[in-house]
């Protein structure tokens, strides 16, 4: 029998009771109900006759070492966090090494919402088969754990160290092996742990943050749809700091002031990955970094940008997928799935030396979206891929042009040389395109992870209110990978507005599949004032087939997006094309 006995705290465990978690706490109970069957003594046990008859799954025995593979899961722990705080976890206990000797260890943290009782059981268990000590627990404020969401604050990144210290006194985890994991909200502290405590000797983070105040507010631009899905999640799972529901109110009120965003950033930034990047260069930890392209709510870009930053051992992976869906069926199942292989792998380089040649690998590894392949990239930035710039050209006024016997205007081009013409296109806000990021978020997206694209016939976007510019037709296919790049310059008719981008690929009918968008805003113009303006779109793997083009789709308003303007309000903007100012889409492909 393993000695395996917990430090609990006296401190008597309770949780408010409201409305809004009513059923959060009943489908805790249930669950809970079940894990504390095994949870009053830590040590496990061998199965008698009749469990070994019957034994299915670890959580239904808890306490008992499994007849099939001698593993063992505990579960309903009570753990103290850093500042005495109760912690709900569970633990799956490799089979027993008759030497006594120490055990890797791996801790994953719960994401926004989710608990240690469901979200990372199958993961653990297969951790648990290869000879790890699989640790779980839901981060503060969530679930069956006390006190408040802190957003990655101080005391939820200390809690984390509490965690490897119970871990390392009360399993056979080896204190020297250990790493941290997790999903979304677990990946973003795992990454703030690290830089923290030097015992953690690996991180895989999916579906996590780089920059929170880039996700919050990416270009200026709120993220509505998102935000409130997290305040939502987390009012009905757990207990949050009232900040949360404060900033996001500023943050999508037009009429903040520039100050207070200000505010809201620093304190973002503190909670962001990105601000531990020295910390974790200077001990060189190993990194996995698992994105989706299609994650609205943390999209790809900034995670990109901590990726280059890091200088120790590190991996990307990226594929289809919206926020955490391409990570759950591996974490709460236990299915195969290359992204869990290959975290598997990395916790084995780094855990166990093993010498499985992850780390000698090309680092990034990448799934085009609607493809059933992946291929490899040396690095990111990527040195094999080839830069290529398309100009904008403008469309001018509407116009019959004798020469090609067509009417001109409608569209303008993307070409290899930049425009010389003194023009403007102008567009407003008075009513929306059908260009979007999708007509339903969250739902559109989602299909488009499964293989249905977000399609729209070009014909049918309205000229005062959206511009067209559209390319040659490809002669050969192109195979675009990364963040496409857009330089503009735009006169505003007054001080806030919004630009909106899309990137299709269009085919003979006219009917377009979205390749990427971004939209960026601006608070503090000078009305008639014409400005430089950079944007970049949600990074990408698309490959275009020959004999279709691209088309660049400008607008001033998409659902994801939150409106920078009070509801009615109207502005315009032109483009404004002149000698020597050039206006520009920047791709890269291989």
């Amino acid at each position: 029998m393993r000695n395996n006995t917990a430090r609990e705290s006296g401190k008597p465990f309770s949780r408010p009771q409201s409305g809004t978690r009513r059923l959060a706490s009943a489908l805790l109970g249930v669950s809970l109900g079940l894990l504390a069957l095994g949870a009053q003594a830590l040590g496990c046990r061998s199965a008698t006759p009749a469990e070994a008859a019957v034994y299915t799954v670890p959580q239904l025995m808890p306490g008992v070492t499994s007849p099939r593979d001698g593993t063992c899961f505990i579960g309903g722990l009570r753990i103290p966090g850093s500042d005495g705080t109760l912690l709900s976890a569970n633990v799956f206990l490799p089979k027993a090494d008759p030497s006594g000797a120490k055990a890797p260890g791996v801790m994953f943290i719960s994401s926004w919402a989710a608990a240690d009782f469901f979200e990372y059981v199958g993961q653990q268990q297969r951790l648990a088969q290869q000879g790890y000590v699989a640790f779980a627990y839901t981060a503060r404020g969530f679930w069956g754990s006390e006190g408040t969401v802190g957003v990655a604050g101080p005391a939820d990144v200390a809690d984390a160290s509490s965690m490897l210290d119970w871990l390392s006194t009360n399993t056979p985890a080896d204190p020297q092996r250990l790493a941290s994991a997790g999903i979304s909200y677990g990946a973003g502290l795992s990454l703030l742990a690290a830089a923290r405590d030097s015992r953690i000797k690996a991180v895989v983070a999916m579906s996590g943050w780089a920059s929170l105040i880039e996700q919050m507010y990416r270009n200026e631009v709120p993220n509505p749809i998102w935000l409130d899905i997290l305040q939502l999640s987390g009012q009905l799972t757990g207990r949050l700091d009232p900040l949360v529901a404060s900033y996001n109110s500023l943050l999508q009120n037009p009429d903040t002031p520039a100050a207070k965003i200000g505010e809201i950033a620093s304190w973002a930034w503190a909670r962001s990955p990105s601000s531990a990047v020295p910390q974790l260069n200077s001990r060189q930890v190993p990194v996995m970094l698992v994105k989706n392209w299609q994650d609205d709510m943390f999209s790809p870009n900034s995670s990109m940008t901590l990726f280059t930053a890091l200088s120790g051992p590190k991996k990307l992976l990226l594929q289809s997928g919206i926020h955490a869906s391409a990570e759950l069926p591996g974490a709460v199942l236990g299915v195969d799935q290359h992204i869990w292989t290959q975290a598997q792998r990395w916790l084995a380089r780094w855990l166990k030396n093993e010498a499985n040649g992850i780390d000698t690998e090309p680092k990034v590894d990448l799934q085009p979206k609607f493809q059933g392949y992946r291929e490899l990239l040396s690095n990111w930035p990527a040195p094999e891929l080839k830069t290529q710039t398309l100009y904008l050209q403008p469309r001018g006024a509407i116009r019959w042009d004798w020469r090609c016997v067509c009417t001109r205007g409608w569209t303008g081009g993307l070409g290899g040389a930049p425009s010389g013409d003194t023009v403007s296109d102008r567009i407003g806000n008075s009513s929306d395109t059908t260009a979007s990021s999708g007509p339903l978020p969250v739902l559109s997206p989602l299909m488009e992870s499964v293989g249905l694209p977000v399609i729209n016939h070009q014909a049918t976007i309205l000229w005062g209110n959206g511009i067209r510019y559209e390319g040659d037709w490809l002669r050969s296919p192109l195979k675009l990978r990364g963040i496409p790049s857009l330089q503009l310059r735009i006169k505003p008719s007054q001080a806030r507005g919004m630009v909106v981008a899309y990137l299709y690929d269009v085919d003979a009918a006219g009917f377009g599949t979205l390749i990427s968008h971004g939209a960026r805003a601006w608070h503090q113009a000078q009305p008639g004032q014409a400005m430089n303006l950079g944007l970049d779109l949600v990074a990408t793997a698309y490959d275009a087939p020959a004999g279709h083009y691209l088309a660049l789709v400008l607008d001033t308003r998409d659902p994801l997006y939150g409106n920078p303007v009070r509801a009615g309000e109207s502005f315009e903007y032109s483009l404004e094309f002149a000698p020597g100012q050039t206006q520009r889409l920047t791709l890269q492909s291989r």
